[in-house]
């Protein structure tokens, strides 16, 4: 008989592909013209063809800098081991439909691999998500000040103003973190420890993050090469609309609304963002350019066609994936047993 929580993770994982089919549903229907328009029109696969190529360096460079983090805390992982790992995690995310996250698998098996020092494995894969989300937030902000907002609708206005608050705040507190020893030092540390059950790892969390400021230049290395693999990210986007037949946004619209659509799929409605970042993308060019010259369906288009290159780079990761299936069943198994541990406490 299947566990409970098991059944439990199954029916919340048909219920966010049951969203999903029906938010692209809906998207399919509102923009059918654009679909018509797709089939029928020329592409420019130059283009398309440069889109790949962004997402290939972006997503590289993600492990990359996933690498430097690891050294930052000096773990003893190679940087064609972290490569390995981060493909993984990333084809995982693809293979498990979201059910098991390529972040999850990541810092699990990192764990495996570093004994006595697991919390400080575990602290290398959050480092590096929070970094990725301040520094996405930081091109969309300067993006905000090369476009004219002046008669853009009172929402999107507020939207902008809220992405330039949220980066001040973001980068602010993570200065301070940095930079401020007191505000993870010791009496914090031995604060946090005494709190029974999650106290010591949280503890050993903060001990990682006063090991991140005495090698700032890690933390700063990795955050130029955030910088680097989300601009790349962000033109991935720009060019599929150049290779599809829409009405595309400019270049620093892009660099405002894939931000912001990012943060939208990041939300664990439904399986890898799918439905939710192509509404998200919709929503986002019909409020930045206007409904009088975006036609509905064209930002559907565009994030349908990103995700395409999104899933074929994954299918190499996919290949790397399949020939280690074995070797990485155990693992697999025991992130499972993790999440029904999770949801049984």
């Amino acid at each position: 008989m299947p566990h409970p929580s098991r059944t439990r993770r199954t029916l919340i994982l048909l219920a966010k592909l049951a969203l999903a089919a029906v938010i692209l549903g809906y998207l399919v229907v509102t923009g059918r013209e654009g679909f018509v328009r797709i089939w029928n029109e020329p592409k420019n696969w130059t283009m398309l063809a440069v889109a790949l190529a962004c997402t290939l360096a972006a997503i590289t460079l993600t492990f990359v800098r996933w690498h430097v983090l690891v050294a930052a805390l000096g773990l003893r992982f190679r940087l064609p081991e972290t490569m390995r790992l981060g493909a993984l995690g990333f084809a995982l995310n693809f293979v498990s439909l979201g059910s098991i996250g390529g972040d999850l698998f990541k810092a699990i098996f990192i764990a495996k691999d570093s004994p006595g020092r697991r919390t400080e494995a575990v602290a290398t894969v959050i480092a590096d998500r929070v970094l990725g989300v301040l520094m996405m937030l930081s091109l969309a902000t300067a993006a905000t000040f090369m476009i004219d907002w002046t008669a853009a609708p009172a929402a999107v206005r507020v939207l902008v103003q809220s992405i330039r608050i949220a980066t001040v705040v973001g980068l602010s507190g993570a200065t301070l973190i940095i930079l401020v020893p007191a505000l993870s030092g010791p009496w914090l540390q031995e604060l946090l420890h005494a709190i029974p059950l999650a106290g010591p790892t949280a503890a050993r969390l903060v001990g990682a993050v006063a090991t991140f400021r005495d090698r700032k230049h890690f933390v700063f290395t990795a955050a130029a090469i955030s910088l680097v693999s989300n601009s790349l990210f962000i033109l991935s986007f720009y060019f599929v609309a150049r290779g599809l037949p829409v009405q595309a946004a400019t270049m620093a619209e892009h660099f405002v609304i894939v931000p912001v659509a990012n943060l939208a799929g990041a939300i664990p409605a439904t399986p890898s963002g799918l439905g939710t970042l192509e509404l998200a993308v919709e929503k986002m060019y019909l409020a930045v350019q206007g409904a009088a010259t975006n036609k509905p369906g064209d930002g559907t288009l565009v994030a349908l066609g990103q995700r395409a290159t999104m899933i074929l780079v994954a299918v190499s990761c996919l290949a790397y994936y399949l020939a280690h299936q074995a070797d990485l069943r155990e693992t697999i198994h025991d992130l499972e047993e993790a999440a029904e541990a999770a949801e049984s406490a």
